[in-house]
């Protein structure tokens, strides 16, 4: 006769079915959390700037590609501007920064009023070619004088993942005069 210990089948104890349970979902909450954490969100992306204006009539669109192509193909930035910006306040000024119909990317432009670039007075978002301003307001006032300030234009694109990549930057100087 057999006695009950040989006719019973090994079961799993009640404590290695919670282990593994836990260690499922433990699996499952970290490939979320890496997920959930791995996407950047989109409003880490640089918008259009809304203040900027079309720069361009119709019978300047083509010559203007057929540069633009030229350039992107030597690593050009183009850059049609005015050195002097005028303002009676210091914070708003008169001037006109134009992303150039001749580049194929969308740029921004931030401007320092030091050659360290640590003192950020504007930041846009994205400009199309073509567009640009005609005043801008600074985040913080200018004394009264002249000042020369240090603009970066920052060229972006977008990959094929639909992430902005950095394609060239430069940096100039203009003259903002505050009466």
């Amino acid at each position: 006769m057999e006695s009950p210990a040989e006719t019973k089948k090994p079961s799993v104890s009640n404590k290695t079915i919670i282990i593994v349970a836990v260690l499922v979902v433990a699996a499952v909450v970290a490939i979320a959390a890496m997920v959930i954490f791995s996407r950047k969100p989109d409003d880490k992306k640089i918008g259009y700037a809304t203040e900027a204006k079309v720069m361009l009539d119709q019978d300047s669109l083509q010559a203007a590609m057929d540069e633009a192509v030229k350039n992107a193909a030597e690593g050009n930035v183009s850059l049609r501007y005015q050195n002097d910006a005028y303002s009676d306040d210091g914070t708003n000024f008169e001037c006109r920064i134009i992303n150039s119909a001749s580049n194929i990317y969308d740029m921004y432009l931030t401007i320092f009023t030091d050659a360290q670039l640590t003192d950020q007075v504007f930041l846009s978002e994205l400009v199309p070619p073509g567009s640009g301003f005609e005043s801008i307001t600074l985040d913080h006032t200018l004394d009264s004088g002249d000042h020369t300030v240090f603009v970066v234009l920052t060229q972006v694109d977008t990959d094929e993942d639909g992430q902005q990549v950095l394609k060239n930057q430069i940096t100039h100087t203009m003259d903002f005069h505050v009466s």
